[in-house]
């Protein structure tokens, strides 16, 4: 359950943090714990409750505007006077206060944003430090303003809490980083392995066709010495066809070399293994009559699964989602691949792409209309990305 309640706060950040900050208001407006007047007498509320209550309500937009929030909660912590965080925490951390807040949003700050600001309102939370040791040195009429008496030693404390909380939050990151590094070089690596397949797969049907037309060649020329019309008529016919077939075989090899495939000229029955393969979750559904598809269809058909899904894992991340339908109709194979919501999306020129070159998008229609079919992508409500392919039996 924490599991799945991780991966959930994980794919939907903004609903996330709206329902962290609501939930954190909400609990201050019904209790208010350092406040013993009732709520509705306004009058009588202090000052820092409305603090804290622009402090957590800001939260909402913490991963989005992270410097921005961090640089809004230090403000309010250094007004609010309560600069003791150790003290303000440990004692009352229930409270939901600013200086909790503070502690909070330097750990988000670690976790989600590489900016230099970040590390500044970190250091800043010693500021407080040099007035109050001002007053405890010279007195409490040095300074023509009054200070909260808080110990020195204490705001240092406040400064290596928020440096331990953003610390903390840097680590995660960097623990986030590793493990996309790592899965990317295991992908590069799958796919040189996968180039060297298909350059020996193109030799091959190169190597094939090719001999077939000389030897056919051969035979027509043979004929023609011996006046043998019929046999140099189907000759031709012959050559006709091996280098109809070369092309089509080299048209789908170029195509799929320009965008790394993962198999060499897999067919329907791999998605099977392809969904098993992957390292998310992949529900496969097949309906309709199952018959016996073309190899270019079959071939056509798994790169289209195999295109979506992988866009899938790079954008959404293994922790996606995501449900492949088969359908066998009278008028060709029907392909729906939806994933749950991870992926993201950018409008261009009126069209949806996934984040990247596009190439992927552009490969998968490329490879329909070969075979007379069509693909389409929509985003659908709630988000995410589903993928419609038709590919013709003829």
């Amino acid at each position: 359950m924490p599991r799945r309640f991780l991966e959930w706060w994980n794919r939907h950040q903004r609903l996330a943090d709206a329902l962290l900050a609501t939930v954190a208001c909400v609990y201050l407006l019904i209790e208010v714990p350092y406040y013993e007047q009732p709520i509705a007498d306004l009058d009588r509320v202090p000052l820092s409750f409305w603090g804290d209550l622009l402090a957590y309500a800001s939260l909402a937009w913490r991963r989005r505007n992270t410097v921005a929030v961090l640089a809004l909660v230090w403000a309010l912590w250094l007004l609010s006077g309560r600069w003791d965080i150790w003290t303000e925490w440990n004692a009352s951390w229930a409270e939901l206060s600013t200086p909790t807040a503070l502690m909070f949003m330097s750990y988000t700050a670690g976790r989600w944003s590489s900016s230099r600001w970040a590390g500044l309102f970190i250091i800043a939370t010693l500021l407080p430090v040099a007035p109050v040791t001002v007053q405890q040195v010279f007195g409490p009429d040095t300074l023509p303003f009054p200070l909260p008496a808080v110990p020195t030693p204490l705001l240092v404390t406040s400064f290596a809490l928020c440096s331990g909380a953003w610390g903390l939050g840097r680590l995660r990151r960097s623990e986030s980083e590793a493990i996309t590094r790592g899965e990317e070089s295991r992908v590069q690596a799958v796919l040189a392995e996968e180039r060297i397949r298909i350059a020996r797969e193109l030799h091959d049907i190169v190597a094939h066709n090719v001999s077939a037309m000389v030897i056919h060649s051969d035979g027509a020329a043979a004929a023609l010495l011996d006046q043998d019309l019929d046999e140099a008529g189907q000759a031709v016919d012959a050559i006709g066809a091996s280098g109809r077939a070369t092309l089509r075989e080299l048209r789908l090899l170029l195509g799929l070399l320009r965008d790394a495939p993962m198999a060499p000229q897999p067919s329907i029955d791999a998605i099977k293994d392809l969904a098993e393969r992957l390292p998310m979750e992949v529900r496969l559904h097949v309906s309709g009559q199952v018959r016996e598809a073309p190899p270019a269809l079959g071939l056509a058909a798994y790169r289209i699964v195999q295109e979506a899904l992988t866009n899938t894992l790079k954008h959404a991340g293994k922790g996606a989602k995501a449900d492949v339908s088969l359908r066998y109709a009278e008028d060709g194979l029907h392909i729906q691949i939806t994933d749950d919501g991870g992926g993201r999306i950018r409008r261009r020129a009126g069209s949806l792409s996934w984040s990247g070159s596009g190439q992927g998008l552009v490969g998968m229609r490329e490879r329909a209309a070969m075979l007379g079919g069509t693909v389409q992508v929509t985003s659908p409500p709630p988000g995410g990305f589903q993928v419609e392919a038709t590919l013709p039996w003829t």
